[in-house]
């Protein structure tokens, strides 16, 4: 979450100047106040819940929460200079929450937890509302009433000023009552990926690989990008994807053929033979490898649930 005007431009010098050195100065209160608060001993989510940006700078429109939020960023100033433990000792080895909500489930009563619950949602704290809703709906995700419940205090939340926060709590109020909804776009669009530089695209293909079901496997292949007359090595090696910019002589199977197909064949299990097949690719050598290549990889799907297990 970037925290920025993103707004119309500002004419003037005086006027630019003014509005730089406040957007500097907004930045650099956000950061070192949120260090001096970590040096006092506050954990992340306590400097963020106390802290606010003096009147000169906080009530200038153009360093509102439009487009992020001080909570938010504050607590990312933390991850940035010390890391992912934010000093509670608890943080470093919870329970995952579908167990930890289980727990809470079985130590209070479902019934108890429903109760607070809607107390809160009608005394309008609905932070709150959400917050302990959360373990009923973890432990309990067909509990129609508890969701339903819980869909009304996020609804609630649309008072936030950052705008992605009335995003997520929306959204999550969409999901508790009608289930996943298919996502209408997919940010990893075909052509977003064919546009990718090679070196990018090898390690968006990287990150799709199954790393546990590779840790036994040892490949190597030469992938030959003829349309820009550039050529890459890949070796799938203990559950690890590398590439590199040259031809390996190790290598047992060539892969030559357009950019287009090439992703395909790195990307979908089972493409490269058929592109093959029709043409669209040339193989040279051991063509098993390429069957046992397509059988480590994943493939996304960006419909998963973000507020029920």
């Amino acid at each position: 979450m970037h925290y920025g005007p993103h707004t119309w431009p500002e004419w003037g010098n005086a006027e630019v100047a003014d509005v730089l050195e406040s957007q500097r100065d907004t930045y650099k209160f956000i950061h070192d106040q949120a260090l001096r608060y970590a040096n006092k001993g506050y954990t992340p989510l306590e400097a963020a819940d106390e802290f606010q940006l003096p009147d000169e700078l906080g009530r200038r429109w153009f360093n509102r929460g439009y487009h992020g939020t001080l909570h938010h960023d504050i607590r990312a100033v933390y991850t940035k200079e010390l890391g992912l433990w934010d000093g509670d000792t608890i943080s470093p080895h919870p329970h995952p929450p579908m167990e930890s909500s289980t727990r809470y489930v079985h130590l209070i009563g479902a019934d108890r937890i429903l109760e607070e619950g809607r107390k809160a949602f009608e005394s309008a704290d609905y932070r709150w509302a959400v917050q302990v809703l959360h373990h009923l709906v973890f432990a309990q995700p067909d509990n129609t009433e508890a969701r339903h419940l819980q869909a009304d205090a996020y609804e609630q939340r649309y008072q936030a000023e950052g705008p992605q926060r009335r995003g997520v709590f929306l959204t999550a109020a969409l999901e508790l009552r009608d289930g996943i909804r298919k996502a209408p776009f997919s940010s990893a669009s075909p052509d977003t990926i064919n546009s990718m530089p090679v070196e990018i695209l090898f390690d968006f293909v990287a990150v799709h690989l199954n790393g546990p079901q590779a840790a036994e496997t040892d490949l190597s292949m030469i992938v030959a990008f003829t349309d820009l007359d550039d050529t890459w090595t890949v070796r799938v090696h203990r559950g690890v994807l590398n590439a590199r910019n040259q031809a390996s002589p190790n290598a047992a199977l060539t892969i030559s053929g357009p950019k287009l197909a090439l992703v395909a064949a790195l990307l979908q299990p089972g493409a490269g033979q058929k592109l093959a097949t029709a043409g669209q690719l040339q193989l040279d050598g051991d063509q098993a490898i390429l069957d046992t290549y397509g059988e480590l990889f994943d493939e996304f799907a960006p419909d998963f649930p973000i507020v029920t297990p």
